[in-house]
């Protein structure tokens, strides 16, 4: 399985994907932060490390990777 992460969405700070994780109720669901090819910072969330409280999309739906 390949994961292009160049295509999800990124910040140009790690604390602004931080802020902006919290502000989309996101940030608890433990993300894996990783930077792009670009230098820009993104997170990737795994359904069985996280707490999705039924909303298994939720990151997908705001631009983030997720997998099982």
């Amino acid at each position: 399985m390949e994961l292009n992460i160049d295509t999800s969405k990124s910040y140009a700070t790690e604390e602004n994907l931080m802020k902006a994780l919290r502000k989309l109720g996101l940030a608890d669901r433990k993300p894996m932060v990783v930077c792009n090819r670009a230098g820009r910072f993104t997170a990737i969330f795994s359904v069985s490390l996280g707490r999705f409280d039924g909303d298994l999309m939720k990151a997908a739906r705001h631009g983030f990777k997720t997998f099982a």
